[in-house]
């Protein structure tokens, strides 16, 4: 499967999985849709794309304008499906208006839930898939990061809410009260976290990253996991009475 996604050009900072600082580029117009797309086609020497997803939503550009061009690009046979990420409900409904999208990529972790809200039923409603991105919330859900931990020159983590001190407390706190379960399947908390991910209304991807292909092995190990409705309604429990400052 080939996939794709576009970028643009305006332009404001952000962090990668690892929380060290990139460039986000946001510009969506029609021509630029257009030909990224076909340099993502020569980049991987392919005729067509099976998901193409618009990167964030541009400001500078009507939604309409965008999705005319995706239309085109799935007319023409370069892409077979059209997603978005970090659209909104109704972002998505004005896009779904002109080109049919298949799905969303959009953060969501144990400890980052606000999609719940409005966009899982929407997404659940017009059967959208959701690609839920950064479901380790960048590490902290590993149980590894203590409240002491050293973070090297230039990672942003420490600036975000999850990564203060109490909160680091607070969530491992959480973690250790799972951990046991995860221990009786022979998994760790990461894989815990990723099963539970998979299994929650609307998720249907949960993109992990890894530092190597050991973690990436491990990661796609978690589909293996069987978790029964008495253990998420156990973990729920844990995870709904855990309080972030």
């Amino acid at each position: 499967m080939t996939w794709e996604g576009t970028k643009g050009t305006f332009g404001f900072s952000s962090t990668d999985n690892n929380g060290k600082a990139i460039d986000i580029y946001k510009y969506a117009g029609r021509d630029s849709i257009i030909r990224e797309c076909e340099a993502s086609l020569r980049r991987m020497r392919t005729d067509y794309i099976d998901l193409y997803q618009i990167h964030w939503p541009d400001a500078t550009t009507p939604i309409e304008e965008t999705f005319e061009a995706v239309l085109r690009l799935k007319e023409q046979g370069k892409i077979r499906e059209a997603g978005v990420c970090n659209y909104s409900a109704e972002q998505m409904k004005q896009a779904d208006a002109v080109c049919k999208l298949v799905s969303n990529q959009v953060p969501f972790s144990m400890v980052e839930r606000n999609i719940e809200k409005e966009l899982v039923p929407y997404c659940i409603e017009n059967n959208k898939s959701i690609l839920a991105y950064s479901p380790l919330q960048r590490g902290i859900l590993t149980g590894k990061i203590k409240p002491d931990h050293k973070f090297e020159e230039g990672d942003h983590r420490p600036k975000t809410p999850f990564y203060q001190p109490d909160n680091i407390a607070r969530i491992n706190a959480f973690l250790s009260i799972i951990k046991p379960l995860a221990e009786s399947k022979n998994a760790t908390l990461a894989q815990l976290v990723i099963r539970w991910t998979i299994e929650r209304p609307g998720i249907t991807v949960a993109l992990v990253g890894a530092r190597n292909a050991g973690q990436a092995l491990q990661n796609a190990d978690a589909i293996n996991i069987k978790l029964t409705s008495e253990e998420i309604d156990y973990i729920n429990k844990h995870l709904y009475a855990l309080q972030l400052v």
